[in-house]
């Protein structure tokens, strides 16, 4: 497996857990034997239906140190004009020894809406299937991690969370970047708008750091290899976005301020 190649990998789920379900429902299963029973056969039914799908493509990161276009935390990924903004990429990806653009989907509006229009009788039909699509989405997006994982066991490394786009401060509009670098539109049938709006609300979209079994989490300028060479704290910044704090004068001893 290589940097830079587009890996497809099938994220079908054979079974939903009613459990994983219940995540998404405001009532407890436990509660209504009968209930519990209905989840189980809209899983069952959706999970025969649904194929869950997704893609992965890993880069090697490198922390942007150029002011005055980057005075700000972010991370670019090397090979390509793709920045990754905010604090929380920045703090995940500076120590990374690779970065992994995930995208995930359990299928196609057409299908989802065909499926919908089958399955969904009266309100709470609607309720069961829209909470089953969110446990769906929610296990397909932790089998393309999984495959993450193992590819980064076989670098002898190991996989972080994945941070999606739109949470914290790693904005939505990276969905478009993720996009292009990963073919979703032809490999999965997503595209993004300009402000990162996906066109299916059922799609996970994020990156994974890879990192160094060995690893020790260290922070700040002292721990930077950049720290001799840094343009950042050249101007008085830091890339947390943070003033360098400049050492106080020693005060002059007081036989020479009275000379």
């Amino acid at each position: 497996m290589q940097v830079h190649t587009i890996h497809e990998i099938d994220c079908a789920v054979d079974r939903i857990d009613p459990v994983v379900v219940e995540a998404f429902l405001d009532t407890a299963l436990d509660d209504d034997p009968m209930l519990a029973d209905s989840v189980c056969a809209m899983a069952d039914a959706m999970s025969a239906e649904l194929h869950p799908r997704g893609v992965y493509k890993l880069f090697n990161p490198a922390i942007c140190t150029l002011p005055p276009k980057y005075t700000e935390p972010a991370i670019k990924l090397v090979g390509t004009l793709a920045v990754l903004h905010g604090q929380d990429a920045y703090e995940r990806m500076s120590e990374a020894e690779h970065t992994a653009m995930v995208v995930s989907t359990v299928g196609s509006d057409e299908e989802i809406a065909a499926l919908r229009e089958r399955l969904v009788r009266n309100d709470l039909d609607a309720l069961l299937f829209d909470a089953c699509l969110e446990a769906l989405t929610s296990l397909a997006a932790d089998k393309l991690a999984a495959a993450v994982a193992d590819d980064a066991h076989e670098r002898g490394l190991h996989r972080g969370s994945t941070l999606e786009c739109g949470t914290g401060d790693f904005p939505l509009f990276m969905n478009k970047t993720l996009s292009f670098f990963v073919q979703t539109e032809k490999l999965l049938g997503l595209t993004a708008d300009e402000d990162g709006t996906p066109s299916d609300r059922w799609s996970t979209w994020g990156v994974i750091g890879l990192y160094n079994e060995t690893q020790k989490k260290r922070r700040g300028c002292a721990y930077c290899h950049n720290v001799r060479t840094c343009t950042i704290r050249k101007i008085g910044m830091t890339c947390h976005g943070r003033r360098t704090k400049k050492k106080a004068k020693a005060p002059k001893p007081a036989q020479e301020a009275q000379d």
